[in-house]
């Protein structure tokens, strides 16, 4: 039986209200979102501030997020054996403790303070997401709804919110002041969430077992592969050394094993047999691609604003909240409107196709008086493409968050929510690191071949690309039209 699915609260009269319940859900949801958004916007000022270079601040990333991997394999295992009230509470007390730390590491090039800092925020805040979706199914079944619009306002939200609040923090107090605040924001989600948790725990034989040598196997397996993962972008072109390689093999190899061992389990810490369905699985992948996207437009649009169009800090901020406001509508519009139109396939559909659009039309800002675009068509470009992408997001994750877990049952679907953040993690991270990589490499004009294959697709679409965030624009809207074909021809979700 799964924690998730038994009596929230043991007698009516505890239960708090709605209010109370939304309010715990919309600020456990919101934890994660919002500070990995701060550091995610201010990697810049962190990596001047604290005099790290780019090759040792991806140490931080991959700090981060092996622990974010690992907690999510034991997120299930924890909430048995401590309960969600408890759960939370120790998670926002390590999520605090990372906060600090990072906040005073020394500005004297070191990475290891701060590394260890973001370990800690992943242990304590990447499992928010899921106790969060967990929250909507401790409501009454006539709030659900509201449950879910709170979660979804939250989650984008704090998404949207985060560049502004950045901007805001850097000017204020430095980058020390972005890690300053996710421990003032800990502590006011622990006196927001207080009572409103539950707290029963899992009777001892209904519990997942696992021995704690096989996990320390699954944290080195995690390792080794998010740390493949951040040195995509400090690898020179086309230089896949014999120990990049062999960390990916074997870090592939030791999780391939820890699955098949879980799979002939009786009680597993991740039911991998429960989940293997045709949605479950066709909705993994779609999830993937579209965390891709989303970590691709969060890192593309601030990168081409502040590093190649000169934008300040404030002025990148407005721009890329403009996008990620438009897809706070975009979420709660789809939400009402698929109520009445269930149609995923013609969503998911519009939404890559806008994708496209949206990449198409960033591809063509240019400096002012650069090419033969004028600066007022490189504004609308920009204004277009940004509102655009902010739209399509979730016109195509909307119907795959909707669609993948509906034939999951209850015992399950808690595991099947850890594996998608999975999944999400090692996405972000991937698109992040990957496209990172392939700025530097056309930057320094090493891929050569590919950037005048680029440039010469938008001489012939009239679009004179340059810079090199042009240049991956225009190949993400190229390989968007694949994954068009992709969802029309899939027969999964309808």
């Amino acid at each position: 039986m799964s924690v998730v699915s038994a009596p929230a609260f043991p007698a009516p009269r505890e239960r708090p209200s709605t209010a109370a319940q939304l309010l715990a859900l919309a600020a456990v949801t919101s934890v994660e979102f919002l500070e990995n958004g701060l550091v995610l916007f201010g990697a810049g000022p962190i990596m001047a501030g604290a005099g790290v270079s780019a090759s040792a601040f991806a140490l931080v990333y991959a700090a981060y997020g092996a622990a974010a991997v690992f907690m999510l394999y034991k997120h299930q295992w924890l909430v048995e054996r401590l309960g969600y009230r408890r759960f939370v509470a120790l998670s926002l007390l390590v999520f605090g403790l990372g906060s600090g730390v990072c906040a005073t590491s020394p500005a004297d090039g070191s990475v290891l303070q701060l590394a260890l800092g973001r370990l800690l925020q992943g242990l304590g805040g990447s499992t928010f997401f899921v106790a969060g979706r967990m929250l909507i199914n401790e409501l009454p079944p006539e709030r659900r709804f509201q449950g879910l619009l709170t979660f979804v306002c939250a989650l984008l939200g704090g998404t949207a919110l985060a560049p502004l609040l950045a901007a805001a923090l850097l000017g204020l107090g430095g980058w020390r002041a972005l890690f300053w605040f996710g421990l003032v924001w800990a502590v006011w989600v622990a006196w927001a969430a207080r009572g409103c948790l539950p707290a029963q725990r899992s009777a001892p034989h209904e519990r997942s077992q696992e021995h704690w040598g096989w996990l320390l196997v699954v944290l080195a397996g995690v390792c080794g592969l998010q740390w493949v993962i951040q040195q995509i972008p400090v690898q020179q072109a086309g230089a896949l050394s014999g120990r990049w390689l062999a960390v990916a093999g074997v870090s592939t190899v030791v999780l391939s094993l820890f699955a098949w061992r879980q799979w002939g389990r009786e009680r597993p810490l991740i039911n991998y047999r429960g989940l293997v369905q045709q949605r479950y699985l066709v909705g993994l992948v779609f999830y993937a691609l579209g965390y891709f996207l989303a970590g691709a437009m969060g890192l593309l649009l601030p990168w081409m604003l502040h590093q190649e169009l000169g934008f300040s800090l404030l002025a990148t901020a407005l721009w890329t909240s403009l996008g990620l406001c438009s897809s706070v509508g975009m979420a709660l519009a789809h939400i009402f409107v698929a109520r009445r139109w269930p149609r995923h396939q013609g969503f998911m559909l519009s939404g890559v196709l806008l994708q496209a659009l949206a990449c198409l039309l960033l591809s063509q800002v240019q400096h002012a008086g650069q090419g033969v675009q004028g600066p007022a068509w490189s504004v609308l470009a920009l204004c277009l493409g940004t509102v655009l992408s902010g739209l399509s997001l979730p016109l195509f994750i909307g119907p795959v968050a909707q669609g993948t877990f509906l034939e999951l049952p209850p015992a399950v679907f808690s595991h099947g929510y850890q594996v998608k953040n999975i999944v999400r993690q090692l996405s972000l991270s991937f698109s992040v690191a990957l496209l990172t990589g392939l700025l530097h490499q056309l930057g320094e004009g090493h891929l050569a071949r590919l950037g005048g294959a680029l440039q010469g697709l938008g001489a012939w679409l009239g679009t004179p690309v340059a810079q090199p965030a042009a240049c991956v624009f225009l190949l993400l809207a190229f390989l968007s039209l694949p994954l068009a074909l992709a969802v029309l021809l899939q027969r999964v979700f309808r």
